[in-house]
């Protein structure tokens, strides 16, 4: 399939759309969109042709297809050229235990393979979450998606990764949403207090002088609110915060938004900016919290995040403590 039309048309759902205009815009010619949209119509997309107005989606496939996220990604994201480099492959699967472990797999066959390569599930049957938890969802109603980078191997790198995942997400839901995006320290993705998104970055021992990390990334886009199991009922889709929501869309750009923000911050001061810029989007800091480290559960006011993504805690005799990311889970706040 040629994705062109089809994802010019999904940018302009609202509207229809005069084939002479999508022709010049896409540099075609109006017999070749009426063929492309002859060949969408075979796999699944519905679009109405006025003889007038012009083409508008009506519907499109419930599954998103690799064609259209792959198309054209990284070239620029705001205006700003990218590295291409997150995104570069793309594979869509209809169902996995986890696409992790199918990143996991990929890994395995080197980093000339499997850099930037992009996985994406309709749905998993045992999706991971931090510390164990599951991540479960219906068919066709999340992203969920897993990433393989290649990394120079060095302390705080799955810090920084998930860091610079939950910023590049929380900027893709807002490029498609009227939604102010924040994190809930150190993975979370929230709207309003209320769950949208998570971030689970895994890394296994070094091979050589480099070696894989998989960021794994679930948004919630279309569940409803009996989709949510009674133990997490404060989630939330981004169709119940009342988006009109196309996953294709937000997949294209959260790739396109990742890798901006892994490119960006390769060097000091881009990293400082992220850095920033996740400090400002944390919902965690200036609060009461209690969290566990070890068999120890501490209280106290979230003051700062350190350099490597740990919570800086005042506790309440007066003293000043950090907690790393990775050995540190927040029980209550």
């Amino acid at each position: 399939m040629d994705p062109r039309v089809s994802l010019a048309l999904r940018r302009e759902r609202r509207r229809s759309i005069p084939i002479s205009e999508l022709a010049a815009a896409l540099k075609l010619s109006p017999r070749a969109v009426a063929r492309v949209v002859e060949e969408l119509g075979r796999i699944g997309f519905a679009i109405e042709s006025h003889p007038l107005l012009g083409l508008r989606l009506a519907a499109a496939p419930d599954a998103i297809l690799a064609e259209e996220i792959a198309y054209d990604q990284g070239r620029a994201c705001h205006g700003v050229a990218l590295a291409s480099r997150v995104g570069r492959r793309v594979w869509c699967v209809g169902e996995a235990v986890s696409t992790n472990d199918l990143a996991w797999d990929a890994a395995a066959q080197g980093p000339a393979e499997s850099d930037g390569l992009a996985i994406f599930a309709e749905h998993q049957s045992g999706g991971r979450g931090r510390r164990g938890n599951r991540w479960l969802a219906p068919a066709h109603s999340s992203i969920l998606c897993s990433i393989v980078l290649w990394t120079a191997d060095g302390p705080g790198q799955g810090a920084m990764l998930t860091r610079a995942a939950a910023v590049a997400a929380a900027r893709a839901i807002e490029g498609r949403c009227d939604l102010a995006v924040g994190i809930k320290w150190p993975n979370d993705l929230v709207v309003e207090d209320r769950k949208v998104g998570g971030i689970l970055v895994e890394a296994r021992p070094a091979l050589g002088e480099v070696s894989p990390l998989v960021i794994g990334i679930g948004l919630n886009c279309t569940q409803g609110p009996e989709d949510f199991p009674a133990e997490i009922r404060g989630a939330a889709s981004l169709a119940m915060l009342g988006v009109e929501m196309d996953r294709t869309l937000l997949a294209r750009g959260l790739l396109a938004e990742l890798d901006r923000v892994i490119a960006g911050a390769a060097d000091p001061e881009g990293m400082a900016k992220v850095r920033g810029e996740a400090a400002a989007r944390c919902r965690t800091l200036g609060r009461m919290i209690s969290l566990r480290e070890g068999d120890t559960t501490w209280r106290g006011e979230v003051i700062d995040l350190d350099p490597d993504y740990g919570l800086v805690l005042r506790l309440p005799e007066g003293g000043i403590r950090r907690f790393p990311a990775m050995t540190t889970h927040v029980v209550a706040q």
